[in-house]
């Protein structure tokens, strides 16, 4: 099953369970990969990683990194996915 990049404004395809493409994951900093991948093995049985705060801090670091390397410094990813299930998890986790 394939499904698009999570980067900004990417459409290359990726296999399921793989977060960016190839160029785009490269890009992200080894200690934020080692999270997310970390964080999804961890949770991927239960698809626990879709509340899982430092699994999706994580993503969401990466998308915005990448955003700002491509666009600029005063660039943000937007409000894709990942920005809004942390914002969710993070309201739960408060709870």
């Amino acid at each position: 099953m394939k499904r698009q990049c999570d980067a900004f404004n990417c459409s290359r395809e990726v296999a399921s369970g793989r977060f960016l493409c190839l160029s785009h994951w490269r890009m992200v900093p080894v200690a934020t990969q080692q999270a997310i991948n970390t964080r999804y093995r961890a949770c991927r049985a239960d698809f626990g990683f879709l509340s899982d705060l430092v699994y999706l801090q994580a993503c969401v670091d990466a998308i915005d990194g990448i955003a700002k390397i491509e666009y600029g410094a005063g660039h943000q990813a937007g409000q894709g996915s990942y920005h809004r299930l942390l914002r969710v998890a993070q309201r739960k986790a408060t709870v």
